[in-house]
């Protein structure tokens, strides 16, 4: 496998719309260098101190050196002890999109969760995924956004309910999907999750863009 320093990737030109964000431009595959911008800015957003991030999915496995699959994003989800308004968690949430898009040329797929659902992902990485079958729980969140488009076509949707407030929907995640099992029974390991607010006490990087 080529290491992350060999790895060239040079982006693709997309329109690209995702709840109020719409952009055209060229987007890339997230690095390590794109994210620490990423989270070098939203570090000094009002909100980091108001919610937990949690860095989830594939890019743990990247920063470890250990993805053996391509991802064009990076999963986040945004927790809390249900302290925040409705609005005050849509708003983090376009922010957090908005931010990786415009500023730093990249998706973000962020949601948001109450601590107490996060719990069921410790199912899939905490290696209790074998006794599973995809689909096995439902985790409730809110999306800002009930799909994704690039160029105009819907490339995914998310599995949204009721509109609580204007622009922020009730999402139901089903857990695991049959594309993380079909990984784990090929051999493939997520890595453990990573707070970012952890982040900078274990890792730091060279890598260039």
């Amino acid at each position: 496998m080529k290491s992350l320093k060999e790895e060239i990737d040079f982006g693709k030109t997309f329109k690209f719309e995702v709840g109020p964000i719409k952009v055209t431009k060229k987007l890339y595959r997230p690095t390590l260098k794109r994210f620490e911008k990423w989270l070098n800015i939203i570090e000094n957003k009002p909100y980091f101190n108001n919610f937990d991030l949690l860095l989830t999915g594939s890019f743990p496995n990247y920063i470890n050196g250990n993805l053996t699959w391509k991802s064009w994003d990076i999963d986040i989800i945004l927790i809390d002890d249900g302290d925040n308004t409705l609005e005050s968690i849509r708003d983090t949430l376009v922010d957090l999109s908005r931010i990786a898009l415009e500023q730093c040329d990249f998706y973000i797929d962020v949601y948001y969760q109450n601590r107490e659902n996060v719990e069921l992902n410790k199912v899939c990485y905490r290696g209790g995924i074998k006794n599973c079958k995809p689909y096995s729980f439902e985790k409730v969140g809110l999306a800002y956004a009930p799909h994704v488009k690039r160029d105009g076509r819907i490339v995914s949707n998310w599995n949204i309910d009721e509109e609580v407030i204007e622009g922020l929907w009730v999402t139901r995640l089903q857990f695991p999907s049959q594309k993380q099992i079909e990984r784990i029974n090929k051999g493939f390991k997520y890595d453990d999750e990573i707070y970012l607010r952890d982040y900078k006490k274990y890792f730091t990087t060279s890598e260039s863009v």
